[in-house]
C-alpha cells in the first residue's frame, strides 16, 4: 500500500515537472521572440515632431542656422544684420552688422559649412563665418556665437546685381559662381599656390562663362564635349564657347547677348570645386566642369523637368544632386557610368520623392545622412530621405519659407517665413534609411550603375551611404544550407541505411564514433576548413575534378575482384564487413587522382584551372568558397542526420522485414522498399534537424567563406550568411542604432524561419507516421 502511494506521488510529481518544464520552455521562446521584436519595432516608426516653437523676426530673412544642441540660432537679414536668438527664451543675445554698402541689400546666400557667401544688389560678394563656441564656469555652460568677416569681392565689368550665388572652399582654394540680374554667369576663383617653403602667391580669376549656356535647338544633336586641351586659337574665339557652337550658331565668332538667352534659375557647386550645375527656366540642367578655372567647359545638358528648375542642392558627400522644379517635383540625380557617353559618365535620375503642390524654392541637406528638407511656395516643408525614397514628415507654415535650415544633428528644422516668423520643429527621426525596399529590395546607391542588392554597413568616410539589404545575407544562408545538405543528406541517410541493415553487429561501434563527431566544436571545424581544407582544395583542385571518376572506377574494380576471386567465396569472412574491402581501392583512387591532377590541368585546363574556369565558364574561383563550406558544414550535419535516421531504420519492426524477405525480396529491395518508407518520418525529422543546424551555423560559415555578401550560385565563390553577419557586425554596432536593430531583424528572420520550418516538418512527420503506422 505504501509502495502504491509512493508510485502515485512520483507519477504526479513527474507529471507536474514535465508540464512546468514544457510551459517554461514555451514561455522562454515567447519571451525571446518578444524581446527581439521590441528591438526591431523602432525600425517601423516614422519621424515625429516632438516640439514646435515660434519666434519673431524683424524684416526679410536671407539665412538661418543653429548650433548643434539647438540652443542658439542666428538670423541673417537682407540689410546685413546678423541677430543671435536664444531658443530657450526667445531673447536677442547679440547683433552683428556685415559691412555691406548702405544703398544695397543682400539678394542671395549660400552656406558652405560655417561659411556664408552673400551676394548683394550692387554686384558684390561678401564672405563671413559664423561659429559657436562654449565656455564653462563651474557647472554652467555658455554658448558664445561669433561672426568674422573674411573678405569681399566685387564683380568686374558687371552692372547688374547678384541674383544667385554658390561657393565652396578649403584652406587654399575658394571657387564661387554667381548669376546676375542681367543673366550673366561669372566664375570667381581664388587659389594660394603652395611651394616647398610654404604659401606662395595668391592667384585670383574672374571669368564670364555665360557663353557655355547658349540655347540649343532640341532637334540638334548634343554639343560635343570639348576639353580645353582640344581647343586651338582660343584667343580668336569667345571665351568658354565650344568651337562647334560658334561655327553653327555664330559664324562671326563673336558671342552676342541674344544668343545666350537661356535663363538661369539656380546654381550649385560641389565640394570638390570641379562640377558646377545650373538649372534653367526651361527645365534643363547644365553640367560645367570648372576644375580648370581658366578654361571651364560644358560636359552635358540634361532635360530634368518639364517646368523650370527652381532649386538645386547636393546631399552629404556631394555625389547626389537634388533637383526641385516649379511643378513641385523633387528628384535625385547623380553621375553614373555610361558607355554611350563620350565622357564615360552621364547624369541620371535615381530617386523620386513625394511632390509638393507648388514650386520648390529651398533645399537643405543633412550633415549626417542622405536626408534633406525641401520647402515650397505654398508653405509646405518635407523631410525626405534619398536612399529610402520616402518622405518622412510633412509640415506646414502659414506663409512661404524664405529660408530654411536642417539642424547639424538632423533633429530639427528651422524656417523663416514671409510673415516675419521664425519657426522651429524638434524632430525625432532615428532610422530614416529603413524601409521594406531598402531591407529586401533593389536600391540605386551612390557609385552604382544600376539598382542592386547590397550589404555594406560601414565605410571609410563620414558621408558613407549605408547599404543594409538583407537579401544577399538571406541568399548566402540558403546557398550554404543547400550545398551542406547536398553533401550531408545522401551520405548521412545511406550510411544509416547500411549501418542499420547490412553492417555486422561487431562493427556497429561505428555509430557512437560518428555520434562523437557531433560534439566537435564548430569553431574547430571552421578553423580546419578555413586554414587547412581551403588551401588544400585550391592546390589539388584539378585532382578533385577527376576524383569522382577514379573513385567510381575503383568501386567497380573492387566489386569485380570480390565476385571473381575464389578466395572470397568460401565463407571465411563475416557477412556485413564487405565495405572494409572497398577502403584500399578508394584510397588508391584518391592517390592516383592527386598524382594525375597536374597532368590533367596541363592537358585539359590550359595549365591554369582558374583561367580556364574564368575564360570558358565565366566562373571565379576563390580559395574560401561554398564548396569548402559545404564539405565542412556537411561534416557537422552528417552525425545528426545519421544518428536519427539510423535509429528510425533500426526501429522498423522485424516482422515487416521478415515478411519481405519471405516473399522473395532481396535484402537491398527490402531496405529500399520497406525499411526506408517505414522509417521516412524519422528520416524526414533528421533532415529537418540537419537543415536547422545548417541554417543557424555561424563559426564554420564565418571562418571558411570569406564573408563576401554577394548573390552568386557559383560553387567556387564565397557568401555571407545571416548568422555569420550577426557575429561579425554586432560587436561594432552602436546600441540602438539602425545597424544594431537591422541585425536584430536578421536574428528575428532566423528565429521565425526556424520556427515555421520546424512546425511544418512536425506536421508532415505526424502525417507520414500516421500513414506508415498501418503497415
Amino acid at each position: 500500500m505504501k509502495s502504491l502511494k509512493q508510485r502515485n506521488f512520483t507519477d504526479t510529481a513527474a507529471r507536474w515537472v514535465i508540464k512546468l518544464g514544457g510551459a517554461a520552455t514555451v514561455f522562454v521562446i515567447l519571451a525571446l521572440f518578444v524581446f527581439i521584436f521590441l528591438e526591431v519595432y523602432p525600425l517601423l516608426q516614422s519621424a515625429t515632431v516632438t516640439k514646435e516653437d515660434t519666434y519673431s523676426v524683424h524684416g526679410p530673412v536671407m539665412s538661418v542656422g543653429e548650433n548643434d544642441r539647438q540652443e542658439v540660432a542666428y538670423v541673417l537679414y537682407n540689410n546685413g544684420t546678423v541677430e543671435f536668438i536664444s531658443l530657450h527664451s526667445g531673447a536677442t543675445l547679440k547683433r552683428y552688422q556685415v559691412a555691406i554698402p548702405t544703398n544695397s541689400v543682400i539678394t542671395s546666400v549660400d552656406k558652405d559649412r560655417n561659411r556664408l557667401v552673400l551676394g548683394t544688389s550692387d554686384g558684390k560678394i561678401f564672405t563671413i563665418s559664423i561659429t559657436f563656441s562654449e565656455s564653462f564656469e563651474g557647472d554652467r555652460r555658455t554658448v558664445i556665437p561669433e561672426v568674422s568677416d573674411e573678405c569681399w569681392t566685387p564683380l568686374d565689368n558687371q552692372k547688374g546685381g547678384i541674383h544667385g550665388v554658390t561657393s565652396r572652399g578649403d584652406d587654399s582654394t575658394t571657387v564661387t559662381a554667381v548669376y546676375t540680374t542681367d543673366n550673366h554667369v561669372v566664375l570667381i576663383a581664388s587659389e594660394i599656390e603652395k611651394t616647398l617653403l610654404g604659401d606662395g602667391d595668391k592667384k585670383e580669376i574672374q571669368k564670364d562663362i555665360t557663353g557655355l549656356f547658349m540655347k540649343q535647338s532640341l532637334n540638334q544633336p548634343p554639343l560635343p564635349i570639348l576639353h580645353p586641351s582640344q581647343k586651338e586659337n582660343t584667343d580668336e574665339r569667345a571665351e568658354g564657347v565650344p568651337e562647334t557652337v560658334q561655327a553653327a550658331d555664330n559664324p562671326s565668332g563673336i558671342l552676342t547677348e541674344e544668343k545666350s538667352a537661356t535663363e538661369i534659375t539656380s546654381l550649385t557647386l560641389d565640394l570638390f570645386m570641379e562640377n558646377l550645375y545650373a538649372g534653367t527656366s526651361s527645365g534643363e540642367l547644365f553640367h560645367i566642369n570648372v576644375s580648370d578655372r581658366e578654361n571651364p567647359f560644358l560636359v552635358e545638358t540634361v532635360k530634368v523637368s518639364e517646368s523650370a528648375v527652381t532649386a538645386l542642392g547636393f546631399l552629404l558627400g556631394d555625389v547626389s544632386l537634388v533637383v526641385g522644379d516649379a511643378s513641385g517635383g523633387v528628384h535625385v540625380w547623380m553621375q553614373v557610368r555610361d558607355t554611350m557617353s563620350s565622357s564615360g559618365w552621364a547624369l541620371k535620375k535615381v530617386h523620386t520623392l513625394a511632390s509638393h503642390g507648388a514650386p520648390v524654392v529651398k533645399i537643405d541637406a543633412s550633415q549626417r545622412d542622405k536626408g534633406f528638407v525641401t520647402a515650397a511656395t505654398d508653405g509646405t516643408i518635407h523631410l525626405n530621405h534619398a536612399t529610402s525614397e520616402q518622405t518622412l514628415l510633412k509640415l506646414t507654415s502659414a506663409a512661404q519659407a524664405s529660408t530654411l535650415s536642417f539642424s547639424p544633428k538632423a533633429n530639427g528644422i528651422m524656417i523663416a517665413d514671409a510673415k516675419e516668423h521664425l519657426l522651429q520643429w524638434h524632430i525625432t527621426n532615428p532610422h530614416p534609411e529603413t524601409t521594406l525596399k531598402t531591407l529586401f529590395g533593389r536600391v540605386w546607391y551612390e557609385g552604382y550603375e544600376k539598382p542592386e542588392y547590397v550589404w555594406q554597413s560601414t565605410g571609410g568616410t563620414d558621408d558613407f551611404e549605408p547599404k543594409l539589404s538583407l537579401t544577399p545575407l538571406i541568399f548566402g544562408t540558403i546557398k550554404g544550407t543547400i550545398y551542406a545538405l547536398i553533401i550531408a543528406v545522401p551520405i548521412g541517410i545511406f550510411a544509416a541505411l547500411y549501418t542499420s541493415q547490412f553492417l555486422h553487429n561487431s562493427l556497429k561501434i561505428i555509430k557512437p564514433v560518428i555520434e562523437i563527431m557531433a560534439a566537435l566544436p564548430s569553431v574547430i571545424l571552421g578553423f580546419l576548413a578555413g586554414l587547412w581544407l581551403a588551401p588544400l582544395m585550391e592546390r589539388i583542385f584539378p585532382a578533385i575534378i577527376i576524383m569522382p571518376f577514379f573513385i567510381l572506377l575503383s568501386i567497380v574494380l573492387a566489386i569485380f575482384c570480390w565476385k571473381t576471386l575464389p578466395v572470397f567465396g568460401k565463407g571465411w569472412y563475416r557477412h556485413g564487413i564487405e565495405a572494409i574491402f572497398l577502403i584500399p581501392f578508394i584510397v588508391g583512387a584518391i592517390y592516383i587522382s592527386i598524382r594525375l591532377g597536374g597532368g590533367y590541368e596541363a592537358l585539359f585546363l590550359e595549365g591554369d584551372y582558374r583561367e580556364w574556369l574564368s575564360h570558358f565558364l565565366g566562373l571565379q574561383y576563390d580559395q574560401r568558397n561554398a564548396l569548402v563550406v559545404g564539405i565542412a558544414m556537411g561534416f557537422a550535419v552528417i552525425p545528426l542526420i545519421f544518428t536519427i535516421s539510423e535509429d528510425a531504420m533500426s526501429n522498423v519492426p522485424n516482422s515487416l522485414k521478415s515478411a519481405s524477405l519471405a516473399l522473395g525480396a532481396t535484402p537491398w529491395q527490402t531496405a529500399v522498399r520497406v525499411v526506408l518508407p517505414t522509417a521516412s518520418p524519422g528520416i524526414f525529422s533528421a533532415v529537418m534537424i540537419g537543415f536547422g543546424r545548417a541554417v543557424g551555423e555561424t563559426m564554420i560559415v564565418l571562418m571558411a567563406t570569406g564573408n563576401t555578401p554577394i548573390m552568386d550560385w557559383n560553387l567556387f565563390t564565397g557568401f555571407r550568411a545571416l548568422s555569420a553577419n550577426i557575429a561579425v557586425e554586432i560587436p561594432e554596432a552602436p546600441h540602438g542604432g539602425t545597424l544594431y536593430r537591422v541585425l536584430f531583424l536578421a536574428s528575428l528572420l532566423l528565429f521565425v524561419t526556424t520556427f515555421i520550418v520546424n512546425t511544418v516538418a512536425e506536421t508532415v512527420r505526424q502525417r507520414m507516421k500516421l500513414r506508415y503506422s498501418k503497415l
